[in-house]
């Protein structure tokens, strides 16, 4: 498929020079939060470092500068937005979801009716709690019922208060869906307001509210720029302020408050009556940076909208002719539209692989994969079991026999009889490039594909419901079809095997340190099997996937000197095996860390073997720790596991790597071949 830049070759430079973090990284989980621009980052420090700003709620000159900050952010937040502070007001939030529940629990309904579209956040879900009534709009009921040509009232004819939620974009599979229908909800469902939640939308596309006007809009600012995390806002349609009744007043937010009687007096302005508390300004003050980047960048909402579709149109169409040797389809496209209508889908790609005998791949597996190429993208549901159900045609029963079987929303457990539990979701911002799209279809053409590959023309059968096509046939699109597993080769009491080598981990991530005397096996596991870890300046423990270079660093455990000897190339550095007796020494201390989830409390072995790894590893701010294993701490952690998996020993034959040896030779690799 050709590839179309909407991008200037000045602007691919610029963009470019601004994120040379990720010149070896391909990130393609825009959808869950784009990257801030380092240029960008600068401009926030020096702008912090430079001024000083104070608590708003006080007069000070520091205060007062701080307000008028904050509000020129708001008129340009509303700019952006092609709109005004006549017509709408900006709340902030901690996000899109604090938003929706803000909304959710000040509107009055009045015993009416909340109407949510099938596809929606689990957030707008949650919403659920607060409502009178309840009524799910499956997304084909959607089309046929808030279709221009009908007037008919469909709903609510009672006259109740009701609220319409839909998103303008889907964010599990990129479907946008019509602006139309802020306006044909209010006729078909009678005394109707209507919530846009644009957190996905405004990520990468343009939204202006001076064409189509919900009556209240929901945003998360790290969608667009990156940075600052935690920072939402709602937006409110002026002459739709006072349907919402805020009841809890916290401080700020009113103009006189008694403190032995329940009197108060609210503020004026909706901003100040919702907005409890302090801001966080700070982070309000660095969106600034965030709508300077775009300008710099020369980037419109519209251009960003063009390229990430382009990007997403090219993965869909190339995943999409891609085939096994035998002629099966490599993937299961999740979408509507078949990327034909920019006003229809935007810059997101969904999918399920299937392997040559048609089972399924784990979207686990895939991930596993992906990272091991140094690609982050995002599994899941991606928190909208109502779409990943449409999608991968899930019904509720099947949902609650996941459950039953363990599968748990954020886990691993990807199949559950052959069935995907969830998918594959690729996603692109305006940084992305067209290499990161080949880099991604590389992989999975290296790791999924039976070669020879394939790559035919196959028709997608789009299936996107509107106003001018909906239609009974397109339903049901997506197939359904049962697949088994494999069946059991031999049962377990029939292998047998010699054992021949023993190789432990001492330090997780690094090469492997051969056993070559008796060995102690403990409670958890052979002793010194991966007792060591190497963290990072923020504590986290890192691998080969973040570094590289640990395969070269070789432990070994000299029990003649009782210490651990850490060597790289031809030089060398030594740490006790065991910390002290009488706690830490001068240099060492008992920090924590996490590894796979669990809490892991380590003993911090020193500034100079730190030093020596981030000389050595090219990565500063590197530490050495050694994981505790005092009774006490067992206790507390009654899952003591080593350090890298909840799998104590890995077995594994010579039989199962005389493939993989084949292959380094035949790149002139080398390979060690570690066998028991």
């Amino acid at each position: 498929m050709k590839k179309v830049n909407v991008y200037s070759q000045e602007q691919l430079l610029q963009i470019q020079s601004e994120f040379s973090r990720i010149k070896d990284v391909c990130y393609l989980d825009h959808a869950g939060a784009t990257l801030y621009s380092e240029k960008q980052m600068e401009n926030v420090v020096k702008d912090l470092t430079s001024n000083i700003y104070a608590n708003p709620h006080a007069v000070s000159t520091s205060s007062q500068s701080t307000i008028d900050a904050v509000d020129i952010v708001r008129y340009r937040i509303l700019s952006f937005f092609n709109t005004s502070p006549e017509d709408y007001s900006v709340i902030f939030t901690s996000g899109a979801t604090q938003g929706l529940k803000l909304i959710a629990e000040t509107f009055d309904f009045n015993g009416g009716t909340l109407i949510y579209l099938e596809d929606n956040h689990t957030s707008v879900l949650g919403m659920r709690c607060f409502a009178p009534n309840c009524r799910e709009l499956k997304i084909e009921e959607a089309f046929e019922l808030l279709t221009e040509t009908q007037t008919k009232q469909a709903y609510n004819q009672d006259g109740r208060n009701c609220l319409f939620v839909y998103p303008a974009q889907s964010n599990f599979a990129g479907t946008k869906y019509p602006f139309s229908w802020l306006q044909t909800a209010k006729t078909k469902f009678g005394r109707c307001y209507t919530l846009l939640d644009a957190a996905s939308y405004v990520s990468t596309n343009p939204l202006d509210l001076c064409q189509h006007q919900p009556d209240f809009v929901t945003i998360s600012f790290y969608k667009i720029f990156g940075y600052p995390t935690g920072l939402g806002a709602v937006l409110v349609k002026r002459s739709s302020e006072n349907i919402l009744r805020k009841q809890y007043f916290g401080g700020g937010t009113v103009l006189m408050a008694l403190s032995s009687k329940n009197v108060m007096v609210p503020r004026q302005n909706i901003h100040e009556r919702f907005e409890d508390g302090t801001l966080p300004f700070l982070a309000i003050i660095s969106l600034a940076h965030g709508f300077e980047t775009l300008r710099r960048l020369e980037l419109t909402p519209k251009l960003i909208s063009q390229h990430t579709f382009n990007l997403a149109k090219y993965t869909f169409t190339n995943l999409l002719y891609m085939h096994h040797s035998n002629g099966t389809p490599v993937a299961v496209l999740y979408n509507f539209s078949g990327f034909e209508d920019i006003q229809k889908q935007g810059g997101i790609v969904n999918f399920n692989l299937r392997r040559d005998t048609g089972e399924f791949v784990g979207y686990s597996e895939v991930m596993h994969m992906a990272n091991l190429h140094g690609i982050h993208l995002r599994t899941g549901c991606f928190c909208n079991p109502g779409s990943c159900q449409k999608h991968l045609n899930l019904s509720s029963k099947d949902v609650q026999k996941h459950f039953e079987a363990g599968h748990v929303c954020g886990d691993q457990n990807d199949l559950v009889d052959g069935v995907p539990t969830g998918s594959v979701r690729v996603s692109f911002g305006y940084m992305t490039t067209y290499e990161d799209a080949d880099r991604f279809l590389d992989m999975i053409e290296k790791c999924f594909v039976t070669h020879p590959v394939i790559r035919k023309r196959r028709q997608f059968e789009a299936h996107f419901y509107n106003e001018r096509n909906f239609n009974e046939e397109a339903k049901n699109k997506i197939d359904k079809k049962e697949y088994t597993l494999p069946p059991v080769i031999k049962k377990e009491s029939d292998l047998s095997g010699e054992l021949q080598k023993i190789y432990l981990y001492p330090v997780k991530s690094c090469a492997a340190f051969e056993v070559k005397r008796p060995w102690k096996l403990t409670e958890i596991g052979l002793e010194y099997d991966r007792r060591w870890m190497i963290v990072n300046a923020s504590g986290t423990c890192v691998s080969q996937k973040q570094i590289k270079n640990l395969c070269t660093l070789r432990p070994i455990l000299d029990f003649a000197c009782n210490a651990l000897r850490l060597r790289i190339n031809d030089t060398e550095m030594a740490v006790p095996l065991e910390p002290s007796n009488n706690g830490p020494n001068s240099e060492g201390f008992f920090c924590n860390s996490k590894v796979c989830g669990d809490k892991i409390t380590g003993y911090d072995c020193g500034d100079t073997i730190a030093e020596w790894l981030s000389d050595h590893l090219e990565k500063p701010g590197l530490r050495l720790l050694r994981q505790c294993d005092f009774n006490e701490n067992i206790a507390a952690n009654k899952q003591f596991y080593l350090l890298p998996t909840k799998l104590n020993i890995f077995l594994s034959t010579r039989q199962a790597f005389n493939g993989l040896e084949i292959a380094f030779r035949e790149t002139k690799h080398y390979l060690t071949l570690w066998t028991l």
